[in-house]
């Protein structure tokens, strides 16, 4: 298990939002909670009130509208990714003590190298995630150093790393160098947030995929595995079959429950977010050619490959769930059920119904993530991107 959520429970634990699965001291909890509540204050006061000042004192034309905005909104986001897993803690800590113990129980060689191999691509998926956001964050800050060094003659920017309005004189020392640490601190650690929330769910959604595919290994062995005695036990493996999957099934209303509402306003942030991104993009290499620095591509084109991975994963996960749960009923009808006594394969017909009720994580109950949601999220995006392109011409 430390395999699968090692690199997250790392992260999650630097925030303070880790749920962990163990009886925790009253010293780990005042801790954990400290943590939790210093950078929430510190993202808060450094940059999402500070920008959204500005945003609405400040902010006269489209493009720094689109600027603030594009730097403000997944900031914003972040934070309210952070207090959704510190509200739901307790729910995903049960959902942990569960992976722990299938972890823990004895099964076949076949199926734990199904469960290595889901927690082998979680595993990738939060190395890459990680890197990714860490490369992001390097092109971020090198990109405004440089536009800093560049416009150094407006008090605006003052040199910091986000356009903000404070209620002091920021360009004075010591005011200068705490906001500009500040506004650094909230930088990283809400970028980490912003991925470790993401990295997350998929690591509970592809374990959840794991125990689905062991299930149905188990019923396509079921006829043989029973056969050995007689059928004399059929029964009592189908009902403990039942029981796994209906306890599978609670798993995924869990995770369902504690994340599709952030999943509707993620969806809808992704969806603007590539749109300002390209905005952005397009209309700086239109303004300044040749002069635009390469680091400033490479930003522009790390966010918008981080935006559209961190949607996809969604996707990929959603359905590979759908997928596996509802291949429950196509493993019913491959295993040797002609080889039993009608009234025991009228007991399979029973799962195979169930099975049509697919699980699935959706986006606010109102569409389940799947590769074709994420073809319509990317055509939507280009759609309102040429809408702003035009009113800008």
């Amino acid at each position: 298990m430390d395999f699968e959520i090692g690199w997250n429970r790392f992260n999650l634990t630097l925030l303070g939002v880790w749920p962990e699965p163990r009886k925790m001291s009253r010293g780990s909890r005042f801790l954990s909670s400290l943590i939790f509540w210093s950078t929430t204050f510190v993202a808060f006061a450094f940059i999402c009130a500070p920008q959204t000042a500005n945003l609405i004192l400040k902010s006269s034309n489209l493009d720094e509208i689109i600027e603030n905005l594009s730097i403000n909104i997944p900031i914003a986001f972040a934070l309210v990714k952070q207090i959704v897993l510190r509200y739901y803690k307790e729910a995903l800590s049960l959902l942990l003590g569960q992976m722990l113990d299938d972890w823990s129980e004895p099964i076949g060689d076949q199926a734990r190298r199904t469960m290595l191999k889901n927690a082998r691509i979680s595993r990738t998926i939060s190395i890459v995630c990680s890197t990714l956001t860490y490369l992001m964050l390097l092109a971020f800050i090198s990109l405004q150093i440089w536009s800093n060094t560049q416009n150094a003659s407006q008090v605006d920017l003052a040199g910091l790393l986000h356009p903000a309005t404070f209620p002091y004189d920021k360009g004075k020392s010591p005011n200068f160098e705490i906001t500009w640490l500040g506004q650094f601190m909230s930088t990283v650690l809400t970028a980490i947030c912003y991925s470790c929330f993401d990295m997350f769910l998929a690591v509970l959604v592809l374990h959840l995929c794991g125990q689905l595919t062991v299930l149905r290994m188990a019923l396509e062995d079921l006829v043989n595995a029973t056969k050995r005695t007689d059928y004399s036990n059929f029964h009592q493996q189908l009902g403990f079959i039942v029981q796994r999957h209906n306890q599978l099934y609670r798993f995924a209303i869990v995770v369902e429950d504690c994340f599709n509402l952030t999943l509707l306003v993620q969806t809808i942030i992704c969806t603007a977010m590539l749109c300002l991104t390209g905005y952005r993009m397009i209309t700086s290499v239109d303004q300044k050619g040749e002069k635009l620095p390469i680091i400033g591509m490479i930003f522009f084109t790390t966010h918008v490959i981080y935006t559209m991975l961190h949607l996809f994963i969604y996707c990929y996960v959603g359905e590979m769930l759908l997928r596996q749960s509802t291949g429950i009923g196509q493993s019913v009808y491959d295993c040797n059920w002609y080889d039993l006594r009608p009234k025991q394969a009228v007991s399979l017909i029973i799962v195979m119904c169930r099975a049509k009720v697919s699980f699935q994580i959706t986006a606010g109950k109102f569409s389940p993530f799947s590769l074709e949601f994420f073809n319509a999220v990317l055509k939507t995006s280009a759609g309102y991107l040429s809408v702003l392109l035009a009113m800008k011409d």
